[in-house]
């Protein structure tokens, strides 16, 4: 049975270079089935680097959520030199979580952070959540009414819709 993942995907450090690296290695591994526009965002936590955001909408072939975190999104972390500390608010090459899977909200920080809600409300019309798609559409709206995150152009980005 396939699955649908909706992963967000983060970098402060050389964020032009490993957003779309991390996008296209994932583009290789599972079907790429949509991916919002990319968003500059303020650290959380910290001080530091601006964040370049987006989230991808992923098929995935028979894993669960543990097997892809595991097998396929912490090794490309690995691989595009991310380097985890116990600051978990720490500049980083590329973050990539599982926010949703097969329409049910997995990671409760969505509620709390613009630079997930936004990109993610923004695909859930082509791939919409079980239960929260009016909920996140309210919240990025509130977010997009406090600070508005604008999204950049994705030329040059692979896997640009």
């Amino acid at each position: 049975m396939e699955h649908i993942a909706h992963i967000s995907l983060g970098s402060n450090i050389l964020p032009h270079v490993h957003l779309p690296k991390a996008i296209e290695t994932l583009s290789r591994q599972l079907a790429l089935l949509a991916i919002s526009s990319v968003y500059e965002t303020l650290p959380v936590g910290s001080s530091g680097p601006n964040f370049l955001n987006a989230v991808a909408v992923l098929r995935t072939p028979h894993l669960t959520p543990h097997h892809l975190k595991e097998k396929t999104l912490r090794p490309l972390e690995a691989a595009l030199g991310r380097q985890r500390t116990a600051d978990k608010f720490a500049a980083r090459t590329i973050d990539l979580d599982i926010l949703a899977w097969d329409g049910k909200i997995l990671d409760r920080d969505v509620f709390r952070y613009a630079h997930l809600a936004v990109p993610l409300a923004e695909v859930l019309g082509l791939y919409p959540l079980r239960h929260a798609n009016r909920r996140i559409q309210r919240l990025a709206e509130q977010f997009q009414r406090q600070r508005p995150l604008l999204p950049l152009s994705l030329a040059g980005f692979c896997g640009a819709k």
